[in-house]
């Protein structure tokens, strides 16, 4: 008795009729041609959905892959790494910076016909579902490095409908996508232990190198990790991960990427892939760029790694002398003149010292300048030819209401060449001068320079800007003495190499008060007077200016030539004093040891003479600069200032605006004097034209609190205060 194969009966006493080796054979091959046809079937009923469903899904979320931000020098070295989602460390790269032996490893471990197929490969398809139909369980799949990209990028539950979305994505991203952008797109994306995500993060934590460098070996082990990330961890799992790349390798040479020899010298390089720690230099500097800029991906910043090194160990081996004076905070800040990129920022000596706060970046901390802004009055003096470096200046004493103003040694130097007053940080000549510019124009000024902290009006600081009264931050302080050694254009400071799109330099101050500033400030005896005459030694050529705030505590050095700024703050976070130190013998020290480091020992590379500055031989015998038809003749000592006086308007005069009026509305400006040359007016600062003696000059009124001077060439000069409300 013969019953239907599969007709679920059995009779105990039937025995099947045995079969002939041929007929066995039949019916196996019939089998085979079953199976096969219903594979064939199902993979032509995926790609008849695929097919038809492509136009209903989304484009993967190729722009999002999770990445943190990666810090990086402007030469490329690794600063600092900020997870991304999920904690992931996932640092992308561009195909350029992939080693092609990472790629030809995914290829020949994934996707062998991945040059051929469209995102999904019908062959692949087939034979899979032959397997699994066969044996009756999953024995392969038939994903594809495109598919895969699909599932790194959007994760589902492993159903067949995941795989039909999947597959048709595929086909849509292939279609919109080159196969290097997939190949990368992968690379990218993939799973390679713990928090690792793509190779580049790979790279640098197991072999302390870039993706681009990675070798043939290197490049096999770590493209094996994917496939099952726990168990092919390199670090933990050594022996399968390399058994696992000894598979790459043999398909790699099967498929015609490399030849037998590469593949035995591969196999026998020693590879230690030992989980490193992730980068953290410059930890200041790094906190600043993430505080600013919150964007994904790698940026690279202005900063250049051996020179924050440099800085680091100078630093290093300036703080215990002072740690034994209990002075616990040192800032630095070097500056790139041409570009206005940071060079290097140290916010304290040792970011983990909790117990002096060291994670506090000192570099951008509010602290007073004491005497480090009185270089830009004097630029401003200078810019309105109220004075050459060789202008006479009153040291003698001041009465501000009860307040008596006092040299920094107590002493009053009379009358003083403005070179040698600056130079000596004299603080009644600076002061003369701030009151002779006008306050709000200083405010203006400093502002135009990138000063943010002056947010109060001109009349809360006074005068006493020259002595330190508005905090300011080293990084501003830095860059606005960058605009100096720019020949009197501002720049904005940049932490990014990206930040590029700026405007253009700004004029602040001409070339030629900018280098008779440079000028009177620098000069090798003036260096080496401080810094030390040892000849092997020796400085570049610099200009550098001191300040030391009142009650120590804070002291200050910025030195500059055309290439560089460097800013050295020293004090203590808290604020608490530092007895006896001063800019000069603190601060300047390590501002001279970094010049060193960064200059060719004999460089003179110097700021070129403008062509409007002349020089001339003052009544002494002395050289002086002056910039014709702007500074006033040299003379000794200043006249009585009662040789010439403003007589109209009064002093202190308010006048008040028309509302609505049709026309301008102006004032007569006249003054006395016995000089027969033509007298010079200035409203802050800026001027406004000339007059002979007793002759009138209209001024148009303009609402603000207003300086008005008047000055002749003989030095003699007047100033008056208005307010036009």
């Amino acid at each position: 008795m013969y019953l239907p194969m599969g007709s679920g009966v059995t009779d105990p006493g039937y025995k099947e009729k045995p079969m002939d080796q041929d007929e066995r054979s039949g019916r196996c091959v019939m089998k085979s041609k079953i199976i096969l046809k219903r594979a064939a079937a199902i993979a032509l009923a995926i790609f008849a959905a695929v097919l038809s469903g492509i136009l209903l899904v989304d484009d993967p979320l190729l722009d999002d892959c999770g990445a943190g931000t990666v810090l990086l020098d402007r030469h490329g070295t690794p600063l600092r790494v900020r997870l991304g989602k999920g904690e992931q460390d996932c640092r992308p790269v561009d195909s350029d910076r992939i080693s092609p032996w990472a790629k030809r490893a995914l290829i020949a471990a994934e996707d062998q016909r991945f040059a051929r197929h469209p995102g999904v490969d019908p062959l692949a398809l087939a034979r899979a579902f032959g397997q699994n139909l066969w044996h009756r369980k999953r024995i392969s799949g038939a994903s594809t490095i495109t598919t895969q990209v699909i599932r790194l990028a959007e994760p589902r539950p492993r159903t067949l409908r995941t795989k039909l979305i999947e597959a048709a994505k595929a086909l849509r991203m292939e279609f919109r996508l080159s196969k290097e952008d997939i190949l990368v797109q992968h690379i990218n994306r993939a799973p390679f232990g713990g928090n690792l995500t793509g190779i580049e993060a790979a790279a640098r934590l197991y072999f302390d190198k870039s993706a681009a460098d990675l070798t043939l070996a290197e490049a096999a082990l770590l493209m094996g990790v994917p496939q099952s990330p726990a168990r092919l961890r390199p670090d933990r799992r050594p022996a399968a991960a390399r058994e696992r790349m000894r598979y790459v390798l043999e398909r790699m040479e099967h498929d015609g990427y490399i030849t037998a020899a590469q593949r035995t010298a591969a196999e026998r390089q020693p590879l230690d892939a030992q989980r490193g720690r992730r980068p953290f230099l410059a930890p200041h500097f790094c906190d600043l760029v993430l505080q600013r800029h919150r964007q994904a991906g790698t940026c690279q910043t202005t900063l250049d790694a051996d020179i924050q090194h440099a800085v680091e160990r100078i630093v290093a081996r300036h703080h215990p002398g002072l740690h034994q004076q209990a002075v616990n905070g040192i800032a630095v800040v070097v500056l790139d003149v041409e570009t206005g990129g940071v060079r290097a920022l140290l916010g304290s000596p040792d970011y983990e010292d909790r117990q002096h706060a060291g994670m506090v970046n000192a570099a951008t901390a509010l602290r007073s300048p004491g005497s480090a802004l009185k270089p830009f009055i004097y630029a401003m003096a200078l810019e309105q030819g109220l004075i050459t470096p060789g202008t006479r200046l009153d040291d003698r004493p001041l009465v501000y209401r009860d307040i008596r103003p006092e040299n920094f040694d107590g002493t009053f130097q009379g009358e003083i060449s403005a070179r040698e007053a600056l130079i000596l940080s004299l603080n009644m000549p600076a002061l003369r001068l701030t009151e002779q510019a006008g306050v709000q124009t200083v405010v203006d000024t400093l502002r135009a320079l990138g000063f943010t902290t002056l947010t109060r009006p001109a009349d809360h600081y006074g005068v006493g800007l020259a002595l330190g009264s508005a905090d300011v931050r080293l990084l501003e302080l830095v860059n606005a003495y960058a605009c100096l050694a720019r020949e009197g254009r501002y720049l904005p400071y940049r932490l990014l190499e990206s930040d590029d799109a700026q405007a253009p330099p700004r004029t602040v101050f001409s070339p030629e008060t900018a280098y008779m500033l440079a000028d009177m400030l620098g000069g090798r005896e003036r260096s080496m007077a401080i810094f030390g005459h040892v000849a092997d030694a020796e400085l570049p050529r610099i200009a550098w200016k001191t300040g030391t705030s009142s009650g120590f505590r804070d002291v200050w050095t910025v030195a500059w030539n055309p290439d560089y700024v460097v800013g050295v703050w020293i004090g203590n976070p808290d604020g608490s004093p530092t007895p006896g130190l001063t800019g000069a013998d603190a601060a300047a020290p390590i501002a001279g040891d970094i010049f060193r480091a960064l200059s060719d020992s004999h460089s003179q590379r110097w700021f070129a003479k403008p062509a409007g500055l002349r020089e001339r031989t003052l009544a002494d015998g002395t050289r002086d600069w002056f910039v014709p038809g702007i500074s006033l003749a040299a003379a000794p000592p200043p006249p009585d200032r009662q040789a010439l006086a403003i007589i109209e308007p009064a002093d202190g005069t308010t006048y008040r605006l028309i509302a609505q009026s049709p026309h301008e509305q102006s004032i007569g400006l006249r003054a006395r004097t016995v000089s027969t040359q033509p007298l010079h007016w200035f409203a802050n600062g800026r001027h406004i034209g000339a007059t002979s003696a007793d002759a009138t000059l209209t001024w148009t009124l303009q609402k603000g609190t207003w300086a008005i001077a008047c000055c002749a060439p003989d030095g003699s000069r007047d100033m008056i205060k208005l307010t036009v409300q």
